[in-house]
């Protein structure tokens, strides 16, 4: 927080229209920015106002919270020393100013009416989970809000997803439509209860209702009958949609093979690990093991998805669920109406977004009907309007701290206040091509959307064009500056030069669309989190990025800053043999890396188990394949040689998900286990710059040749500790050579936990500071907050 102050600490002696006997009074003009709007933040400003008997006005504005106060200098000090000491759980101040004012009559302390201003600065709240006090209420007979699935207060319930404008009132919300009784108006109107201003506060007689509608596109049931109806279901193997804060699930037991056979058919979703939703923390230990801070993760406000170790033995969980990986997904219930549910319910239910495998999560009734309609048992829907789609948010814990790995519900939209002047009013950056989100950044503050997820469909490509209407409606600007990535390819790189063409502009001049390398951006996404501006070494480790040689980079180590930065190493090259089809068939990597390093005809004598798909024939015309060059472009990924490996330990055939050969050599490697370093058998890194993976290959090969061409369960496992450590160890080694910089990680590779905890370790010691992202994902999701960063600072350098 930034206190901008050229008085508080003196006294201030001026006329006065008050009587003042017990010091000398003075007036002050406080203005607030940062997340200071429906969390409670104006009744929190009346309350120590008036225990304080001070007088003056609160009042919302689209620019953040500003007060006018006045009383006795000392305790006029002591207020404005309460509002960042005291301030609510869920507000986060960036910035307050304090002007003196001339002393005026006035006589009490009262919140005005909010009001729109012509520029934006106000930060946007994400969505919160549900509180303990809103709990007790739903589950109190007593209570107005018995039973009802929309129960919230300023302390927790939904945010970005229904606001249309700000300042953040109830007339700029999907909730302007239903009229408040008068038992909520008098909660809405006064200051001490803690529902004053929650906007979408309502109850069962004024505000949103739940409605159950069968296969058959009947209306069954509403309010308490729909959720006991949908329980029924659900225990009786059916599967289900339901409305969320953000959009629709599906729901299915979690424990009924042939309802998550069935879930998993609907969605087109073969092997990638489903997370389930728990009553507690008790049923939550029943299916997994964490320590503290995992626990911790996954009562916190935010209520994400945490990914937390399978338990080795018996587990009531169908084994389709997770099945691939050692990880389960698990998340508390976060809205009233999911525990209600869990009330009637006393065992695990899978949650998924209800939308087919990738496109967007659906938002809209006729959205699931047109999907879905007719090969689901039904649909838990609700009339209160999702604006903003937005997802899960996903997390884990590693390298000892929590880090987030999709960045949705309860963390996003994502904001950081600017403390430096931009050339430009505002600059939007579109991200990549996987995982895609945006971000805005605006004279005080830079903003990241939530995650919009991978934009190579059409339906995808849209949510990702209204994310970005979105923001600049909200925020009220048309950036003339656009930053993108520079591969020629990606639909956002397209859109950037859409958008530019739109404006009219002549010719994409630096100053109107700015292309950051992938991996640089990586790096400077961690920097962004971090608000770093200094070179730093960084390791940008993934799977794919267009290199500034026109090749395939993913295992580079940059000296970078926010300007530019310089490739001082990177792995070995190998071919993708197939382009593409090399990334779903990783044998085809195997088969490049040992090319490299051998003739075709010593590899066949190999007669390593990974080749035993294809035919002599078939191998023959790989290796033209690879030896022409054509459709076979080199690649330096890290990403790609963990999916060699991973085939090469024959732990996995066809790639079902991105991601998947890391979670299998995860899974492999026994999690937990003590990791040894590999010495000289591990990696090399020559004197111009190259990490060498033959050591470690060969060694391999001879573990092979050993067990006549088969891997035992001990070397499949001794092996994908290898790998890991071997990349750890080689960043430990390059970093002694630049010991002057900070290491960054990023990039998809460090979401690796065995990897990321093994580098923590060898830097443990270490003077040289480490960073990694964690609220901003280090896999492509966070892209657009490292081209931000460039774009700031290229603007404010112009």
């Amino acid at each position: 927080m930034k206190m901008v102050n050229g008085n508080i600490g003196k006294d201030m002696h001026c006329g006065s229209e008050i009587n003042d006997v017990n010091g000398i009074p003075e007036r002050k003009f406080i203005h607030i920015t940062g997340i200071v709007q429906g969390v409670g933040f104006r009744p929190f400003v009346y309350q120590q106002a008036t225990r304080l008997k001070l007088a003056g006005t609160v009042i919302n504005d689209s620019e953040g919270v500003k007060v006018d106060v006045q009383g006795e200098a000392e305790i006029v000090r002591e207020f404005i020393n309460r509002l960042s000491e005291l301030a609510p759980p869920l507000s986060r101040i960036d910035q307050i100013s304090v002007e003196d004012k001339p002393l005026h009559s006035v006589d009490d302390f009262t919140i005005e009416q909010s009001r729109e201003r012509n520029s934006t600065s106000v930060c946007l709240s994400p969505d919160q989970g549900l509180c303990d006090a809103c709990l007790a209420e739903v589950r109190d007979p007593s209570s107005r809000f018995y039973h009802y699935p929309f129960t919230n207060c300023t302390h927790c319930g939904p945010r970005y997803t229904i606001i249309k404008s700000l300042p953040y009132d109830r007339v700029a919300t999907t909730m302007r439509d239903f009229a408040l009784c008068q038992p909520c108006k008098h909660a809405y109107q006064n200051p001490l209860d803690r529902r004053y201003h929650a906007q979408p506060i309502s109850c069962t007689h004024c505000g949103p209702q739940i409605r159950y509608v069968s296969f058959n596109g009947i209306q069954n049931a509403v309010k308490d009958e729909a959720i006991e109806r949908v329980a029924n279901v659900i225990r009786q193997g059916g599967v289900i949609a339901i409305k969320g804060l953000g959009g629709f699930h599906l729901a299915c037991d979690a424990r009924n093979l042939k309802a998550v056979a069935r879930l998993r058919e609907l969605k087109k979703r073969r092997r990638k690990p489903l997370a389930v939703m728990v009553s507690d923390c008790e049923m939550a230990r029943s299916l997994v093991h964490g320590d503290e801070q995992e626990w911790q993760t996954l009562q916190s406000q935010a209520k994400p998805i945490v990914l937390m170790r399978k338990h080795s033995g018996f587990s009531s969980l169908a084994n389709n669920v997770a099945a691939s990986g050692p990880y389960l997904g698990v998340m508390l219930p976060y809205t009233p109406l999911h525990a209600l549910l869990f009330d009637l319910l006393d065992f695990p239910v899978v949650l998924t977004s209800a939308n087919r495998s990738g496109m967007p999560i659906t938002t809209e009734f006729d959205e699931v009907k047109a999907q879905l309609g007719g090969l689901i048992d039904g649909i838990l829907d609700h009339n209160r309007p999702i604006l903003h789609a937005c997802d899960d948010s996903v997390v884990h814990i590693a390298g000892s701290k929590a880090r987030v790995l999709r960045m949705a519900r309860g963390y996003a939209p994502y904001s950081q206040h600017l403390s430096i002047a931009t050339g430009q009013q505002s600059v939007l950056a579109l991200g990549a091509q996987q995982k895609a989100s945006i971000g805005l950044a605006l004279p005080q503050q830079w903003i990241m959307s939530p995650y919009v997820g991978d934009i190579d469909d059409i339906d995808t490509q849209q949510r990702y064009l209204e994310t970005i209407d979105n923001f600049e409606s909200l925020y009220r600007v048309k950036p003339s500056t656009v930053v993108c990535d520079k591969h020629p390819g990606y639909v956002s790189t397209r859109v950037a030069r859409d958008r530019i063409s739109q404006e009219g502009s002549d010719s994409e001049s630096e100053s109107n669309l700015i292309q950051v390398q992938h991996h640089h951006a990586h790096i400077l996404s961690v920097m962004a989190e971090h608000q770093l501006t200094q070179t730093v070494l960084g390791f940008a480790f993934d799977g794919t990025g267009w290199g500034d040689d026109e090749t395939v980079w993913g295992g580079e180590v940059l000296l970078a800053n926010t300007q530019q930065s310089e490739r001082v190493c990177h792995l070995r090259p190998f071919r993708l043999i197939g382009g593409e089809k090399a990334i779903r068939q990783p044998a085809r990597l195997v088969l490049a890396m040992l090319l490299e390093c051998y003739e075709l005809d010593e590899i066949k004598l190999m007669r390593l188990g990974v080749f035993n798909r294809w035919s002599e024939s078939e191998m023959d015309n790989l290796y033209q394949l690879w030896r022409s060059g054509n459709r076979s472009p080199f690649t330096s990924s890290m990403g790609r040689l963990i999916d060699a490996w991973t085939a090469l330990l024959e732990l996995v055939d066809e790639v079902d998900y991105e991601g998947e050969c890391g979670l299998l050599l995860e899974q492999a490697a026994h999690l937990g286990d003590s990791v040894t370093a590999c010495g000289e058998d591990g990696f090399s890194v020559t004197d111009d710059g190259v990490i060498d993976w033959q050591p470690l290959l060969e060694k391999t090969l001879h573990a092979s040749k050993l067990n006549h061409s088969e891997f035992t369960s001990t070397q499949i496992q001794n092996f994908s500790i290898a790998l890991l450590d071997a990349i750890a160890v080689s960043i430990k080694k390059i970093a002694s050579s630049y010991s002057d910089y900070p290491v960054v990680l990023s990039g998809g590779v460090f979401q690796n936990r065995i990897l990321l905890n093994r580098v923590h370790q060898l830097f443990s010691a270490s003077p040289q500071p480490l960073y990694c992202g964690e609220t901003i994902p280090v896999n492509d999701g966070g892209l657009a907050a490292g081209q931000l960063w460039y774009a700031i600072h290229h603007d404010a350098k112009a």
